[in-house]
């Protein structure tokens, strides 16, 4: 009888008092049920273990899938996985997982300013969450701790005598209206004052 057997590595077939592991060609002599002698002739071909490995480099937050095992931490792992020709198949990997990448500031700006973190524009007080792209390629959070500053204003009503004048800032008036100044506040942002200003007319009269 000839008979043919393919095993995966670390099998092996036994015929009679004799067990062969390795790829070839054998050649038995039994005894029979009728006490003669039966020749086996056996091919064998033991297939050679199937193993893998890769590298890889996740995000943190990522994970990679290796059969049924998900791994999300760093380390090296090792999988057994059947192949297409049935047997074991040892997938080895090297994960490596980046840390995430987090950064915070604390910023006051004054009313009408603004601030840019990656394409978001913020213009109001708040605390603001923006993902951005690091050097790395993974998410990089920046957290923007954000003061927006009251407009200060004021106004004020003058009288005046004519030939008399009132300064605000650097300019200086002499006649009768209504004026803007843009000053520098306290907490170094623009303060609008405005000024009404009356200049009364001189008074002159005559004596004989």
């Amino acid at each position: 009888a000839t008979n043919s057997y393919t095993l995966c590595s670390g099998s092996s077939v036994t015929v009679g008092s004799n067990t062969y592991n390795t790829t070839g060609t054998y050649t038995d002599v039994l005894t029979s049920i009728n006490g003669c002698d039966s020749t086996i002739h056996t091919s064998l071909t033991i297939l050679t273990d199937i193993s893998n490995s890769q590298t890889l480099v996740l995000c943190a937050g990522q994970s990679v899938t290796v059969g049924t095992n998900v791994y999300s931490t760093t380390g090296n792992y090792s999988d057994i996985l059947t192949s297409f020709s049935g047997c074991d198949s040892t997938v080895s990997t090297d994960l490596t997982v980046l840390a995430a990448i987090t950064g915070s500031q604390t910023l006051t700006l004054c009313a009408g300013q603004s601030i840019t973190v990656g394409g978001t524009t913020h213009t109001t007080t708040g605390t603001y969450n923006d993902v951005l792209t690091a050097a790395n390629g993974c998410d990089s959070t920046v957290t923007t701790n954000l003061t927006v500053l009251s407009a200060v204003s004021g106004s004020q009503t003058i009288t005046l005598c004519a030939g008399h004048s009132v300064t605000v800032g650097t300019s200086t008036y002499t006649t009768s209206g209504t004026y803007t100044d843009i000053l520098t506040a306290f907490n170094g942002c623009d303060s609008t004052v405005t000024t009404n200003l009356i200049v009364l007319a001189a008074i002159t009269s005559n004596q004989t």
